[in-house]
């Protein structure tokens, strides 16, 4: 039951009989407190239900779903990090298949000469393992015209893992509100949102998405989500001298390189 309060729109939770509201802290003890017109319609005598009767409006739905994006990818989602003589990289990523196949930039995997790193650190689902580099879209370390993206596949996937599922990018469109998790500095998994501020911009001869999502370093590879909780981008750039310009390789793009491995059904 996706019961929503009726004070601040927040998805409810079951506390036995009842629900109560995580965000604001509103409790009703049953379905009928809920909704109290619901059951005065039930229980009133058919005179009062006649054509006069004036409809009652609905409680008001939350719009930003932000909470249910969250829970329903946080098990997808990847930290990763790895380090040579003189540095500690981090970086995000997403989890697309069953079997370990995971999606991240290419410039998160390798050396600034563009070879691979061979094997990650990565953390999903609470749980530590490793990965392998598998394939990069470009080996100059994300400069060269290829696309700046890595598939590596996990040594290990843990019992919680949940892949995460795609939207088709045909129907992505300006202006619509959208979430980024990741690993943001290597501080470790948060959630940002924004909007799409323009869905193809040209950047550099890459066609990207656009969006003012706060990004920083060690969000890149994550995925970018819209409000039903599928991945229509994964972030690769940002435009440090200016606020909210961040760009994010969509999602047919995405899959378009994954399917280069004919073991992966997508």
């Amino acid at each position: 039951m996706n019961e929503r309060c009726p004070v601040c729109g927040g998805k409810l939770k079951v506390v036995g009989d009842g629900f109560k509201c995580p965000f604001c802290g509103a409790t009703f003890a049953s379905v009928e407190e809920l909704h109290p017109q619901r059951s005065a319609q039930t229980s009133a005598p058919a005179s009062a239900q006649g054509r006069d009767t004036a409809p009652v409006a609905p409680p008001p739905q939350n719009c930003d779903h932000g909470v249910d994006v969250f829970d329903t990818n946080i098990n997808g989602v990847l930290e990763i990090t790895w380090s040579d003589e003189q540095y500690r990289h981090s970086g995000s990523g997403f989890l697309v298949t069953d079997n370990g196949y995971a999606i991240t930039n290419a410039h998160v995997v390798t050396h600034e000469d563009g070879r691979s790193c061979q094997r990650v650190n990565v953390r999903i689902a609470g749980e530590a393992t490793t990965a392998d580099v598998v394939m990069l879209g470009d080996r100059h370390h994300g400069n060269g015209d290829g696309d700046d993206l890595a598939l590596i596949k996990l040594a290990r996937v843990p019992g919680k893992s949940v892949p995460v599922k795609f939207e088709d990018f045909s129907t992505v469109k300006n202006g619509e509100r959208i979430f980024v998790i990741g690993n943001s500095l290597g501080y470790g998994t948060c959630i940002t949102s924004g909007i799409v501020s323009d869905r193809l911009r040209n950047v550099n001869g890459h066609m990207l998405l656009m969006t003012d999502c706060a990004i920083n370093g060690g969000n890149s590879g994550g995925p970018i989500f819209n409000e039903q909780g599928r991945v229509i981008a994964a972030v690769v750039s940002g435009i440090t001298s200016a606020e909210g310009m961040n760009f994010a390789i969509p999602s047919d793009t995405v899959l378009q390189f994954a399917r280069l491995r004919h073991d992966i059904k997508l």
